[in-house]
């Protein structure tokens, strides 16, 4: 299982997209757009390495304003776990179908888990917003390109056009010894 896991998340790190070409200027000109932008969904596959594992995932993200859910699922389709958000309650789910809840997501993810995922700065960073960014490089298109916060790396490798919008297509994200690579296959603005 270890191998599969593996050889998946070598696969999916050696999968990268060329940035599309962006008309001078146009980053800028979506980024209050992007900001507005609160109901949205997205599909990926998310491979995580840690110092003690290494693993490939499913990921679906539905936003509703500050409410969300985030799915997690392994390659045969069985639960990892469920993160929701509403009305400032965070619960997770877990694979056995227990219900843990926490104030802060990040702290239940890592607590249950032993991943590191900024799931409250994620929200915008997936976007292509960089938020409160320590840093932040851009591409020749005035895009983010990379982006330090918070002792978190970005680095984006992709942009794909959905409704007249540049929005990340894949990341990766290094912090303290994980490094998690987003490669997002369908996104949907609501």
């Amino acid at each position: 299982m270890r191998f599969l896991l593996l050889s998946l998340v070598l696969l999916l790190s050696g999968c990268a997209y060329r940035a599309a070409e962006a008309p001078a200027g146009s980053w800028q000109a979506q980024q209050a757009v992007l900001a507005k932008l609160q109901h949205w969904e997205l599909s990926a596959r998310l491979g995580i390495i840690t110092p003690d594992e290494r693993g490939s995932l499913s990921l679906f993200w539905r936003q509703n304003r500050d409410d969300y859910r985030l799915n997690l699922t392994n390659v045969v389709g069985k639960r990892v776990f469920d993160l929701n958000r509403q009305r400032q309650q965070i619960v997770l789910t877990d694979s056995e179908g227990q219900l843990h809840s926490a104030a802060n997501a990040r702290d239940l993810v890592f607590r249950l888990t032993g991943w590191d995922l900024p799931v409250e700065q994620l929200s915008s960073w997936i976007k292509g917003l960089p938020g409160e960014a320590d840093r932040v490089e851009y591409d020749d298109n005035g895009r983010p390109k990379i982006l330090v916060s918070n002792d978190w790396r970005l680095e984006y490798q992709g942009y794909t056009r959905i409704n007249g919008l540049w929005l990340p297509s894949h990341l990766t994200l290094t912090h303290a010894g994980t490094t998690l690579r987003l490669a997002i296959s369908q996104w949907e603005l609501l």
